[in-house]
């Protein structure tokens, strides 16, 4: 056992749920449960300090579905037992449990994780990161929110339609969008109308037709190295303008299972191009470091700081659900052997 490991199990188990909070926070990790599976823990959720599960409201990308519900820390994998989690109210919610230490083999409870002890205790003791009102975990629920949004709007681009052909919908409409807002710098009409035509024959389109075809297996190094080529001599944040809006939705869209959790490690670690100034001066306090930083605070000033849960979220843009795209703790996540 670490030395880190041994100041963790000394402490209380609730003065580590802030550092628990703080380390589930950063949405680029991809993980492995303790069964094996791939998790990206895209928000979360609330900090519980009552009765019921420590984190509500959180959102995880398990292998490929979405799953929302609970999250629940525990020293000891055991203690879901040793606690009759099992036998409480409010834990079947639960879609993962975070624990220090794996000492169980029972795959009748929830997907687990453990957490690096040195990595928890390095936040043990620090400050919160911001005093801004709005915190950086309620603009990961506004960013899938958000990209799932944009897919829900693009799932009609693709019936009946070639993936070149939807792809060229999708531009157009974002295009003729982009045409009626005030922005720096400007694009000619025709300039505009040559991206329009270009785009069914671009780098893009071919990434969403080999990646259909099952041809593409770095999803997040190509989409990194499409940020880069451009559609037709557009400048480069028009251009992750398009990525955002088009492209990353349409993929999300056309994904296969086991291609949608390399979408969204793209989307969780893409570095923004430059600051927005309406977003300095709306959230002074908040990073714009990341592109789902961005795209999380864009869609809070769309819905004007109303409310948003990931459960709203799912109920909103449900029609995913045709895709496979998520399960609610309702239906929770099968096992491999189920499928």
């Amino acid at each position: 056992m670490s030395e880190s490991l041994d100041k963790l199990l000394s402490l209380p188990e609730r003065a580590l749920h802030t550092a628990v909070h703080r380390w589930m926070s950063d949405p680029v990790r991809v993980l492995r449960t303790v069964r094996g599976k791939r998790v990206q823990i895209l928000t979360p959720g609330k900090y519980n300090p009552y009765e019921g599960p420590d984190f509500q409201g959180a959102a995880i990308l398990l292998d490929s579905i979405v799953c929302t519900g609970a999250i629940e820390f525990d020293k000891h994998q055991s203690a879901w037992r040793q606690h009759l989690h099992d036998k409480q109210a409010g834990y079947e919610r639960v879609v993962l449990h975070a624990v220090l230490i794996s000492d169980v083999d029972d795959y009748s409870t929830p997907e687990a994780i453990v957490i690096p002890a040195d990595e928890l205790l390095l936040l043990v003791d620090e400050l919160p990161a911001t005093t801004e009102p709005v915190t950086l975990e309620e603009v990961q629920s506004y960013a899938l929110a958000r990209l799932l949004r944009l897919s829900t709007e693009h799932i009609p681009y693709y019936k009946n339609r070639s993936v070149r052909e939807g792809f060229s919908v999708s531009v157009c409409a974002f295009i003729e969008r982009y045409r009626q807002k005030r922005r720096r710098p400007t694009y000619a009409n025709a300039k505009l109308d040559h991206i329009r035509t270009c785009a069914a024959y671009s780098p893009h389109a071919n990434f969403l037709e080999q990646m259909v075809a099952g041809m593409e297996n770095a999803i997040p190094a190509r989409l990194a190295q499409l940020c880069t080529t451009p559609i037709a001599q557009e400048g480069p944040q028009l251009r992750m303008e398009i990525m955002t809006n088009c492209l990353l939705p349409s993929a999300c869209v056309l994904a296969r299972d086991d291609e949608r959790i390399g979408v969204f490690t793209w989307y969780w670690s893409a570095p923004a191009l430059c600051r927005y100034g309406i977003l300095c001066r709306e959230f002074p306090l908040l990073p714009q470091q990341y592109v789902w930083q961005q795209q999380g605070m864009l869609e809070m000033l769309r819905l004007r700081h109303h409310p948003v849960s990931v459960g709203s979220i799912f109920r909103s843009y449900g029609t995913l659900v045709a895709l496979d795209f998520y399960r609610t703790t309702e239906e929770p996540p099968l096992l491999d052997d189920e499928r």
